[in-house]
């Protein structure tokens, strides 16, 4: 975490704000300083494929991008919530700035999906 973040402590509603929004540009209001206080990082994706290549899980290859969300989500299921919470911020990045605003209904509606499995970690360990 960067020196001039401070970290935030989580609390129930913390996501509220972004989970009932599918519009991901609207995020860019207080979403990075959410995260980056919580701790997570913008990794471009690299602690999810590293995670991906050492699990151990088996999945099938994608052969269309439903596909492909879905064992994104299988696997973020099984993953320490560092690696949701990065992914996450790094995916919302991309599809936000990187990729132009070239997303659409179901990049939005997995960018969603994390942000509530991210937040089921949080409840778990209450």
């Amino acid at each position: 975490m960067k020196d001039d973040v401070i970290p935030l402590e989580y609390h129930p509603g913390i996501f509220d704000k972004y989970k009932n929004n599918t519009n991901l540009d609207d995020w860019c209001d207080g979403f990075p300083d959410v995260m980056c206080g919580l701790g997570f990082d913008m990794d471009a994706g690299e602690s999810f494929l590293a995670f991906k290549e050492s699990c151990g899980l088996h999945i099938k290859p994608a052969n269309n991008r439903r596909n492909e969300y879905r064992n994104i989500l299988y696997l973020l299921e099984h993953a320490e919530r560092q690696i949701i919470g990065n992914y996450l911020f790094s995916e919302w990045r991309y599809f936000t700035h990187w990729s132009l605003g070239g997303y659409d209904e179901y990049d939005s509606d997995l960018c969603i999906r994390i942000l509530n499995l991210l937040e089921s970690t949080y409840i778990e360990k209450e």
